[in-house]
């Protein structure tokens, strides 16, 4: 007992005390477990191309910046500045579609409190629908002028992947992009509210515009563009779509001045949901469409 018999070799399957079992495969991280490696790769190409193009580069930063930054800062500054006279009151209309403690605010306070709860939500919901647009111009409509998105769908690559990783990598940009003008966006209304000595501008409503909203109408906006990428001729002309995108957010929130009605957190997560399902219909819509023979026949339609 205990001898080992002639001729037989030790057996290494068993497992000895203290030895490490095999190397597991690594586990994906990150983008890694939305893509494939051949995903990745075109996620890789249309965030280098975007990048390398200074108009895209430039339309997605100088855009927000404006919208959030530099509208607010001037409009800031110029209700510190300018001139107010003794006894002036905000209108009662402007008054009544604020909480109950504007009264309690002097004039310019007043003005500053309407402005970041009024008019900053709409400019801010004009960057997902920006950044969205203009992404979601260059990684379908610019591609196809220059004739790479058909030659990229008649490849081995299942042509839903490529559509799917499009439309994800567009709308996760453009996601980020918002996130970081509201982080600029707060620091600059933060920063005029303490001089002012009024309340943060934080609320419900905000947090249902930047964590429901937000995603929403870029996904929403990538997959219009998409869908509409048979239709468009340049991407100057896809660029277009952005002003009927903004069009029904600017009246919803330019109609609260009639007195008709106040957009709460209720109403704004209500518009979430049917964006959300609008955006799932028609990126169904538009993944149906997004096939190599349907492009190359628009193509020879329109050359035609």
């Amino acid at each position: 007992m205990g001898r080992q018999e002639p001729g037989r070799r030790p057996s290494h399957a068993q497992k000895r005390p203290g030895q490490k079992q095999g190397r597991q495969p690594p586990q994906k991280r990150g983008l890694s477990r939305l893509f494939s490696s051949a995903e990745m790769l075109l996620v890789k190409k249309d965030m280098a191309g975007i990048w390398a193009r200074s108009s895209q580069r430039a339309l997605l930063m100088l855009l927000p910046v404006t919208l959030v930054v530099v509208i607010p800062a001037v409009y800031f500054v110029a209700i510190s500045l300018l001139p107010a006279e003794p006894g002036a009151q905000l209108p009662e209309a402007i008054v009544a579609l604020l909480s109950g403690t504007a009264e309690k605010l002097d004039y310019r306070q007043g003005w500053l409190i309407a402005f970041t709860d009024l008019l900053c939500p709409l400019l801010f919901l004009c960057v997902p629908i920006l950044t969205a647009a203009a992404s979601a111009s260059y990684a379908f409509v610019t591609e196809r002028e220059g004739g790479t998105l058909e030659t990229l769908l008649l490849t081995t690559m299942d042509v839903k992947n490529v559509f799917n990783a499009k439309v994800t990598n567009c709308t996760i940009l453009s996601v980020v992009i918002s996130g970081a003008a509201f982080v600029a966006f707060a620091i600059t209304a933060i920063i005029a509210e303490v001089f002012a000595g009024v309340r943060p501008f934080f609320s419900w409503d905000w947090l249902v515009i930047l964590v429901m909203l937000t995603p929403v109408l870029s996904l929403f906006s990538v997959v219009f563009v998409a869908m509409i990428i048979t239709r468009v001729h340049s991407t100057g002309e896809s660029l277009q779509t952005m002003g009927y995108l903004i069009l029904p957010v600017a009246a919803a929130y330019l109609a609260q001045f009639t007195g008709i009605f106040r957009l709460n957190f209720w109403i704004l997560g209500l518009a979430a949901l049917v964006l959300g399902a609008a955006a799932v219909v028609l990126f169904n819509m538009a993944s149906r469409g997004f096939t190599a023979e349907k492009l190359l026949a628009d193509e020879e339609r329109e050359a035609g």
